[in-house]
């Protein structure tokens, strides 16, 4: 079993155009425990880092609280596609709930992510 720490962001190589003027944060997570951000500044936007401030990091710096299990296990749960509720902490400390919505990619052998801020959420 991964555990969260595992799960480390990196910028994509190759996002394409399309990715890098999107405001969607866009990401795909891979087996080896890459957290891939395929739309960095849409991501860095939205938490108030620099792009280049959030490669590197593991996810678990970015939870606010530490996540138990059941998401960690769903992040690469190949099987269930439910979107998953995290909140996220921005560079400021201040907290945003986030929807992960999630597709397994059997070609490409990762998970695709798809994240939507659900509200502004308190200090």
């Amino acid at each position: 079993m991964r555990l969260l720490a595992d799960l480390v962001l990196v910028l994509s190589a190759n996002p394409g155009k399309a990715c890098t003027e999107t405001g969607l944060m866009m990401a795909r997570v891979r087996p080896s425990g890459f957290f891939e951000l395929l739309s960095a500044e849409a991501w860095a936007r939205a938490l108030g880092y620099a792009p280049e401030e959030l490669c590197g990091k593991s996810l678990r710096e970015l939870i606010a609280k530490p996540a138990p299990d059941r998401v960690v296990n769903a992040l690469l749960d190949h099987e269930d596609a439910r979107p998953l509720e995290v909140t996220l902490r921005c560079k400021d400390q201040r907290r945003k709930r986030f929807r992960l919505h999630r597709r397994f990619d059997s070609y490409q052998d990762a998970t695709y992510l798809v994240a939507d801020e659900l509200c502004e959420s308190r200090v």
